[in-house]
C-alpha cells in the first residue's frame, strides 16, 4: 500500500497556533510586547514587538511599526516592519509600507505595496 502525502493548497511557514489577543470588533492603540505566538484580528494602531510569531488575522486592520521574529498577514497591515525570519502574505492579505525580512513569500491573492529588503536571517534580527 502506498502512502499519500496531503499537500495544502497554500502551504505556509506557520507551524504553531498563536493565541488571539484582540478579536474582531475590538479597537485599540498603543504599544504591545509579546514573547509568544500572537494573533491580532481587530483594529490596532501603534507599535508591536515580539520575539516570536505575529499573525495579522483576516479581520485585522492594523497601522503599526512592527518588530517580530516571524510575521503572517491574512488581513490588512500598513506600516514599517522588521522581521528577523520569514514574512508571508496569504491570499486576501494586504501589506502597504516598508519591510525588512529574512524571507518573503507573497501568495496569489496577497498584495504587497511598498518597498522591501530581503536579507539573510541573521542580518535581519531586530536590534
Amino acid at each position: 500500500m502506498k502512502a499519500t502525502q496531503q499537500v495544502s493548497e497554500n502551504p505556509s511557514f506557520l507551524q504553531v497556533s498563536p493565541r488571539t489577543v484582540l478579536s474582531p470588533g475590538t479597537a485599540i492603540s498603543g504599544k504591545l510586547s509579546f514573547n509568544l505566538p500572537v494573533k491580532i484580528d481587530s483594529r490596532f494602531k501603534g507599535e508591536v514587538k515580539t520575539s516570536d510569531l505575529l499573525v495579522v488575522g483576516p479581520n485585522a486592520q492594523i497601522e503599526a511599526r512592527i518588530s517580530a521574529r516571524h510575521l503572517q498577514i491574512e488581513g490588512s497591515l500598513v506600516g514599517k516592519v522588521q522581521v528577523a525570519g520569514w514574512l508571508e502574505i496569504l491570499p486576501g492579505g494586504r501589506f502597504q509600507g516598508e519591510i525588512e525580512a529574512g524571507k518573503l513569500r507573497v501568495y496569489p491573492g496577497g498584495v504587497f505595496e511598498g518597498k522591501g529588503d530581503v536579507m539573510r536571517e541573521e542580518a535581519a534580527l531586530p536590534g
